[in-house]
């Protein structure tokens, strides 16, 4: 098990099908930068019990340092506090959006996704394949944004386990 860093998105995809549970069985912390949390907060605001409720969960400040000032210029705040610290703690980053992901792979940070975190779920037997493959179904269905590639990579690999 390890720490994350995580943005917004899978996040509220996954409470909103009550299935945060899956980054407690694949991570033992999961950091959020205060930007994180004032955005999941400002669309849910259940989301403070939320954290509370959760030791695994724990909203973190984000040192002000040259790096985050440039990155805000180029993304969300959440997005650009994410970055910033999971670079300032060399620690993986959950994050969705497609620019988000492009800059911290510019930047050396691994990512992954709500796709990485099912994959790594089912990978821990935390989740069986059709559970993981409703989730995915579930959260295209509210909105989530998924290239058919991936998505069909995803569902391909879910019928190989």
């Amino acid at each position: 098990m390890t720490t994350v860093v995580s943005d917004t998105t899978a996040l509220i995809v996954l409470e909103a099908q009550q299935r945060l549970d899956l980054f407690a069985g694949c991570f033992e912390r999961v950091l959020l930068p205060d930007a994180v949390y004032r955005e999941w907060l400002a669309g849910d605001p259940d989301v403070e019990g939320i954290v509370q409720q959760r030791s695994w969960l724990e909203v973190v400040s984000v040192d002000e340092v040259p790096l985050l000032a440039e990155l805000r210029t180029l993304l969300d705040p959440g997005e650009a506090e994410a970055l910033a610290l999971a670079r300032q703690r060399h620690l993986p980053l959950i994050v969705d959006e497609k620019k988000g992901r492009r800059v911290a792979r510019m930047m050396g940070i691994p990512v992954l996704g709500l796709v990485g975190v099912l994959l790594l779920a089912l990978q821990r037997e935390i989740l069986d394949s059709d559970s993981a493959k409703q989730i995915l179904v579930n959260a295209k269905e509210r909105g989530f944004h998924l290239s058919n590639g991936l998505y069909e990579a995803f569902i391909m690999r879910l019928e190989t386990q």
